[in-house]
């Protein structure tokens, strides 16, 4: 039996990645000892935990870490030493500024799990400098995609093995697609990384077709774009905003299509949780995860990115059309047999067993 610690900013955020981590968590607690490391715990995790897995709080407040980085690794050192792990996975590769550095210190076996691509830094010189480190010091790094494996490998001086593991599908119960459904849906924080602009834009071309007069748009989430693309969409017919969701199985069950128009990913997973329920989908082949979830011409399509008409021409396409969605549909149900929890969760035990 293993003893790992999955450090992580904090485990209260309604995201994809708290929900990819709480999945992986969970998983591995059924054989092995699973501790749960935030560097300032906001309150409970909004995903179930296991409850055998243990908490643990670096800070009671937000730290700079360029004024308190010998804080942030003396506390975390001293939290993997008293736990006595035998593996610490750092949750986004940001952490690896200090996580690597606690985790030599310790002498305990070091995983950096990624969760954009190795492009996107979001300026951040801090994350540049981290994903060095990792590379050149963690054991390992776990990446989404193959793509992102060959980014890492390409850019960096890489001694850690890089092991791609796709994010799991979670258990979202039986849902079955519903061929006269008319939504399409988009879910994602609104922020210029997801596109929604873009998505506006072509919802207000494809309007003008008959093929998209009974259906309608909506887009669940939010974030500092929100009011911004909220007023921007009244001028546009049939498009609904609706908060993130915790539990997002009734959007699914009223979804004809997910659309995606994102500026770049790691691995999105509302296509994998769309693509798990038998969803047809439109996306940017976006760097990076579209391509490696949507098979295009048979689960959905694939658009380059920045082609607006093009994506609108592949929506009408599917709206007018209930035998192409459900030929798609059956095609991505199975597509995503792949990213399922035994599927993945194996993959991590592997990697974890073989060091």
């Amino acid at each position: 039996m293993l003893k790992i610690g999955f450090l992580i900013q904090d485990m209260a955020k309604l995201g994809g990645t708290e929900r990819s981590a709480s999945i992986i968590m969970n998983g591995l607690a059924k054989d092995d000892r699973v501790y749960l490391i935030e560097v300032c715990p906001k309150g409970e995790p909004v995903f179930e935990l296991n409850p055998s897995i243990e908490k643990v709080g670096l800070f009671k407040s937000e730290k700079s870490l360029i004024s308190s980085y010998i804080p942030f690794v003396h506390k975390l050192y001293k939290a993997i030493s008293g736990l006595q792990l035998d593996v610490l996975v750092i949750v986004e590769s940001k952490h690896a500024l200090y996580g690597v550095p606690a985790a030599k210190l310790a002498g305990v076996r070091c995983v950096v799990w990624e969760h954009f691509n190795f492009n996107v830094d979001l300026g951040k010189k801090k994350r540049r400098i981290a994903r060095n480190i990792a590379a050149k010091y963690a054991d390992d790094i776990v990446v989404l995609t193959n793509r992102d494996r060959q980014i890492w490998k390409e850019k960096t001086d890489t001694h850690a093995r890089i092991v791609t593991i796709p994010n799991a599908v979670p258990d979202l119960g039986d849902i079955r697609y519903n061929k006269n459904a008319k939504t399409v849906v988009a879910i994602g924080r609104l922020t210029s990384q997801k596109g929604v602009d873009h998505l506006l834009n072509i919802w207000d071309t494809l309007k003008k077709d008959v093929r998209a007069k009974d259906w309608t748009l909506k887009i669940v989430g939010d974030g500092p774009d929100a009011h911004d693309l909220q007023c921007d969409s009244l001028r546009i017919p049939d498009v609904e905003f609706l908060p993130p969701q915790k539990d997002v199985r009734p959007i699914y069950q009223e979804a004809g299509i997910i659309a995606l128009t994102s500026r770049y990913e790691g691995l999105p997973m509302v296509l994998i949780e769309g693509a798990s329920v038998g969803i047809p989908i439109v996306a940017y082949d976006c760097e990076t995860g579209p391509s490696e979830i949507v098979e295009n011409n048979r689960t959905g399509y694939l658009v380059n990115f920045c082609d607006m008409d093009g994506f609108a021409e592949r929506l009408l396409n599917l709206m007018g059309s209930d035998n192409l969605r459900e030929t798609f549909s059956h095609n991505a149900k199975e597509s995503a047999l792949k990213f399922a929890q035994p599927a993945i969760l194996n993959k991590w035990q592997q990697m974890l067993e073989n060091h």
